[in-house]
């Protein structure tokens, strides 16, 4: 080659390679650490070694060995290995300990100093709290591998595993007695004894839960954990210490070592005091310092539709039913663009195609709730179907063409005559199930469930539910029999589905679509088949049996044909353009809190230009374009709720969810995990201007380990699953990404990298070491954990640990305050019962009933439990860490649970402009917003809060709310009221109506076992009330018939008070004998 040539190249080469250099660190993360020393903390174990001169101490999830009289300790274990309940062998030569290193928990062993370590058990089921038997050739340990924890021995010298329990309660933390002959365990309230021939006895009982069994060394007593006590033989031994709930160390008959308080203390039982042997660790907190994502708030440019909800493929395989933008549209495949079957405000949800393609059902809040509407697609009438005062949503036509399976609020299954509209239940309330499918004998249902392994812990796996509705017969199935422990990869558009010939199933495991033939009674039959590696979902059948249309990555429609194995791309087109305000608005402020300080700015105008303000200036008369008159109101910037599954509900909500939230002054909201479709589905109606609600600043489901709990989580069984979920939410443009309790660690901080290479934040429910890895925030201070919690003690102290390195971490903490009963704030509030429509008028009929219940069981008295809560909260924010305010609705309400946030904090401790900080600066901050969002400041967009009185002097002044803006547009109350201000929906004048009254209220005093019992009731006197309607008077009493027969087989099986009982069947009688 030419010199000249090779040179060249040589400098092109060098040019790109710098550029290359130059690309990649501008696109990296910039990082710094900061060694932060510990000498408190929370929820600390420590183990002695059997010379009694070292310890083991475990905290944050590492280990640290020290010299038993204390000093500074030396890491044993790193950020991944996840370890807890150490145990020392008896012969001071190996540690064991249970490690959730690889995704579930095993027991594992290691040299003192955390060299050679060994993992003893394997498998997808969980092994935790191992112990060492006396002479050390065995471990005892409790697992869930026979469906609920037991108690199981390993020997270390042949490896075999023997079962030592098998009671149907769950049985847990084994302790051996000291001659090896007996192992105790926890049994529910009781420490119980068991050796190997099965014989059992009872050591402790008490009215509490218990914990932590030990003997001591002689045998004769033992020490176990109740109501943050330590107990020996039942007598409380340590008075009122924070004591934490670990097995205490017998270093004679009188001298223990435990931890509480924060701290190691050793007692000798015949003293009244103990001590403390001090302690020093040095914790290593990452701070990430990242280029946030860019986002145009003001952008006007068309988009292509991706938000696309519950597509289904008609009989014929031509059309497409669909949800977008806010409303129901159908698309002739080959035409360039759908068309909208709706346009109005509600919300519609999961249309069905009858069995002749001439008609698709589907469900809308038009009427005020979730109904079941059928649509006639020639001549274009419509029928309402149902008029539950529930939701009625989710809906899937039988193949007879006779009855539509739909689900309700509460997650029970129902179906309805398409002819009679009798309702019937059908499968009862499950947790958050997935869409209802007919089988082709349109008498057998699948659907997504959860199947749980033990009652110990709610997580379980994912499989397809069979259920019989006419013998009510149910079966759980794995959708991978030949890899039992995977999941469908949620319970939302996962399916599964069932092919009209009834020969075949289809469903989505780790986001890869299966077909797997069945029997007529679905029961998987052979290797389900893998027809795509690519990222997919919502699968649906068409007629033939054939055809499979489902969902690729980005919401592009595929066509496969699983007899042939192709896949088709099909050219679908459908754009959507953000709505943005023009003009000048001049908003005359009486008051103006600008989110800045602690001081009101007096008689002001805020001049909005289109989207954004424009100037703050002092109040001048005849200004010119659109003045609002605020003169004696207190402006104040939008409110967020950092904490929010607004997907998980949305479908029973319908439209009005995005009103509540607005109408309680929250123009901002953060999703913690939530249908990815459904999310990008909301934000481009809200954005687009065809849905009311706050901002939506989304990300995809949950993504989660092995094992799930709710409906919107990703399960994954490996890297190579994980790196799928993460593609596929980097295609739906996520806002930000959180990981759930069953990740392990280095997947957690691989999804931490993610995102921030994404530019967005990652959010969990864990602490550290999730910030070593440069976590942003968890969504709690402490709730649903893998096992214990490392942030808050059994008396709800969060120690130094937790205070410091929250604040030299920067991750910030979300308040997430539960507040129920007494501890719920909702007492200071009793104008919003009294004289306020908006939750009357909003709120659903159920979430009304909940909510006033909760008002009734609130107070204003001191509440031992918030105050504890909230000094959690000020301490972290006074060692410099951040606190954001979030609700996770709606787990709980919709937005007065965050008003409620506000008030425990102002009400213990933390003050007014501080706690309003977090509901506007903080949340913005967190997001990389702030220059647009979080203060009212010019520049920044037009988000703003108009609110009668100072929240500055009084926070509950902040939910006096009488009109908001969000993005420059002006709702005053009476528009975010108005489409369900009416009570001139259309509800049926019913006789039958003085015995639902009456229902209603037993179901409001709680006398009915659980509301799925009520419902039941219910759809007989709406059957009833039916027929009355029409003056069908021998149908009317056959179905009061019905109702009597029901009532009374409930009251026959204890779910119905007998006082219930008897006032509804007279009632029910009366009524008969009228119409007689």
């Amino acid at each position: 080659m030419n010199w000249k040539v090779c040179f060249t190249w040589m400098l092109i080469l060098t040019v790109i390679f710098s550029l290359g250099g130059m690309w990649s660190a501008s696109a990296q993360a910039e990082t710094s650490s900061e060694m932060v020393t510990l000498t408190e903390g929370t929820n600390i174990a420590a183990a002695a070694s059997p010379e009694g001169d070292e310890l083991i101490l475990d905290i944050q999830g590492v280990f640290w060995k020290l010299p038993l009289e204390g000093g500074k300790g030396e890491r044993i274990t790193d950020n991944f290995d996840d370890p807890a309940f150490p145990d020392w062998s008896p012969d001071g030569e190996r540690v064991a300990y249970q490690s959730y290193k690889d995704g579930n928990y095993h027991i594992w062993s290691m040299n003192p100093d955390g060299s050679d370590k060994q993992k003893l058990t394997s498998g997808s089921y969980d092994y935790r709290e191992p112990a060492y038997s006396p002479d050390g050739d065995k471990i005892a340990f409790a697992s869930d591998r026979e469906g609920n924890y037991d108690i199981w021995v390993l020997d270390l010298e042949t490896d075999e595993i023997n079962q030592w329990t098998s009671s149907p309660e769950e049985e847990y933390q084994p302790t051996w007695s000291p001659d090896g002959e007996e192992i105790a365990f926890v049994k529910g309230n009781s420490i119980e004894a068991v050796d190997a021939d099965g014989n059992r006895r009872t050591l402790a009982e008490e009215e509490n839960s218990v914990s932590a069994p030990s003997w001591s060394p002689d045998g004769e007593k033992v020490a176990y954990h109740s109501q943050g006590s330590l107990m020996i033989d039942g007598e409380n031994v340590t008075g009122e210490e924070d004591v934490f709930p670990f097995s205490v160390e017998w270093l004679s008959e009188d001298h223990i070592i435990y931890t509480g308080d924060g701290k190691i203390k050793e007692r000798h039982l015949h003293e009244n005091d103990s001590e403390t042997i001090p302690f020093e660790v040095n914790i290593e907190v990452e701070k990430t310092n990242y280029q946030a994502k860019e986002r145009d708030f003001d952008s006007k440019e068309p988009q292509q539709v991706q938000g696309i909800v519950a597509p289904k493929l008609s009989p014929n395989g031509e059309q497409v039913a669909f949800v977008a933008l806010n409303d129901l549209w159908l698309w002739d495949i080959g035409e360039e663009e759908p068309r909208a079957l709706t346009d109005d405000s509600y919300l519609e949800v999961s249309p069905t195609w009858s069995p002749d393609g001439e008609k698709i059902a589907y469900s809308s809040d038009k009427q005020g709730t979730e109904d079941l509407y059928i649509l006639d697609l020639k001549s274009g009438e419509e029928e309402r179907l149902t008029s539950i005062s529930g939701a009625e949503v989710f809906a899937d036509w039988s193949p007879d063409g006779n009855r539509i399976a739909f689900q309700d609020q509460d997650g029970a299954t129902y179906t309805v005559d398409v002819e009679t509209k009798e309702v019937e239940e059908v499968i009862e309330p499950l947790t958050q199930p997935g869409p209802p499918a007919w089988g082709p004998d349109s008498e057998t249902i699948a659907l997504a469930a959860m199947n749980t392994f033990s009652d110990r812990f709610r997580e379980g796996r994912n499989q397809i539910l069979t259920a019989d509705v006419e013998t009510g017969t149910k079966n759980y199935s794995e959708p991978l029999p030949a890899e039992p422990f995977k999941s469908l990869s949620n319970r939302g558009n996962s399916g599964p589905v069932w092919s009209p010939n009834g020969e075949y199933m289809a469903y989505v495991v780790e986001s890869q679509l299966y077909v797997a033939s069945v029997d007529e009674n679905g029961e998987i039959e052979g290797d389900p088949q893998l027809i795509t590696e690519e990222i997919a979902e919502s699968p649906s059948w068409g007629g033939d049996s054939n055809t499979l249309l489902y969902l690729a990555k980005g919401g592009e429609f595929k066509l496969a044909s699983v007899d042939e194995g192709e896949v088709e791309t099909l050219d679908f087109n459908m754009k959507w353009q953000p709505e943005q305000p023009s003009g000048q608005t001049v908003i005359h402020a009486g008051k103006l809190w600008d989110g800045t300080g602690s001081e009101l700015q007096e008689d002001v105008d805020i001049i909005v230009e289109g989207n954004r303000i424009a100037g703050i200036e002092p109040h001048q008369d005849n200004r010119n374009g659109n003045v609002i008159d605020a003169s004696d109101l207190t402006v104040m910037p939008g409110l967020w709720d950092a904490h929010i599954h607004k997907q998980e509900q949305n479908p029973m909500l319908g439209s009005r969810q995005g009103q509540q939230l607005l109408s309680f002054g929250i123009t901002s909201t953060m999703s913690m995990g939530d249908f990815a479709y459904r999310s990008v589905e909301d934000s481009e109606a809200i954005r687009s201007g065809s849905r009311l609600a706050p901002r939506y600043f989304y990300t995809s489901e949950l993504l989660e380990g092995s094992r799930v709990y709710y409906a919107s989580m990703r399960p994954t069984t490996s890297e190579e699953a994980l790196n799928r979920e993460l593609e596929r939410a980097e295609s739906f443009d996520v806002d930000l990404l959180k990981t759930y309790v069953r990740m392990q660690n280095d997947h957690q901080a691989q999804v931490i990298d993610f995102a921030h290479d994404l530019g967005v934040p990652a959010f969990s429910h864990y602490f550290y070491p999730s910030m070593a890895y440069g976590q942003d925030g968890t969504s709690h201070i402490s709730a649903t954990q893998r096992g214990f919690s490392r942030t808050v003690s059994p008396d709800r102290i969060a120690y130094d640990d937790v205070i410091e390195l929250a604040g030299a971490s920067g991750m910030s903490v979300t308040s997430t305050l539960f507040l129920f009963d007494s501890d719920s704030t909702l007492a200071y509030y009793p104008e919003l019962f009294a004289s306020d429509p908006r939750l009357e008028t909003l709120y659903t009929p159920w979430q009304y009933e909940e909510i006033k219940k909760e008002f009734e069981n609130s107070s204003t008295d001191y509440s031992e439990s918030i105050a504890k809560d909230v000094a959690i909260l000020k301490d972290i924010m006074d060692a410099g860490g951040v606190v954001l305010a979030g609700t996770d609705t709606p787990l709980v309400d919709v937005g007065v649970p965050l008003h409620l946030n506000l008030k425990a904090m102002t009400e213990y401790g933390i003050t007014n402009a501080e706690a309003l900080r977090t509901s506007t600066y903080y949340p913005a901050q967190k997001m990389g917003v702030l220059e647009d969002l979080g203060t009212v400041e010019e520049g920044k967009l037009a988000d703003l809060v108009f609110v009668d009185g100072n929240p500055l002097e009084d926070i509950t002044d902040a939910a006096n709310v009488e009109m908001v803006m969000k993005n420059g547009e002006l709702h005053t109350m009476e528009e975010i009221l108005e489409p369900y201000a009416s009570d001139e929906k259309e509800q049926d004048d019913m006789q039958v109506s003085d015995i639902k009254d009456l229902l209603h209220k037993y179901q409001k005093d709680g006398a009915f076992k659980n509301d799925g019992v009520a419902r039941s009731l219910e759809a007989k006197l709406d059957n009833a009330a039916r027929f009355e309607k029409k003056e069908e008077t021998e149908k009317v009493v056959k179905h009061m018939n019905n109702f009597a027969k029901l009532l009374e087989n409930h009251r026959n099986s204890g779910f119905v008070s007998e006082e219930a009982y008897r006032s509804l069947k007279d009632k029910a009688e009366s009524l008969v004998e009228d119409l007689q």
